[in-house]
């Protein structure tokens, strides 16, 4: 799945805006730096496992964990029960 990056948190935290309405949130690895809008492709993107991830706008690999409360689906309205995490085919959706 391809993203792009939409802000960075001066605590290094980043938030990937993917292209099916799905915002994921992960910390900034130190020793591969992030700009807003470098665009990320995340291999196999699952919840709570470690993910691989290259920056295809510097071709720099490198692997974040993603857990499953930091990955929103926008489509959800705010007040949706107590998450907005996506489910499976949400997640895997163009």
């Amino acid at each position: 799945m391809d993203a792009e990056v939409v802000s960075i948190t001066r605590e290094r935290s980043c938030r990937a805006h993917l292209g099916n309405e799905i915002l994921v949130v992960f910390q900034e690895s130190t020793a591969h730096p992030l700009s807003i809008g470098d665009r990320l492709r995340f291999v196999d993107l699952r919840l709570d496992s470690d993910v691989h991830v290259v920056n295809l706008t510097n071709a720099q690999e490198f692997t974040i964990h993603v857990a499953a409360r930091d990955v929103h689906d926008l489509r959800l309205p705010t007040g949706h029960g107590n998450s907005r995490t996506p489910t499976t085919e949400r997640l895997r959706a163009p």
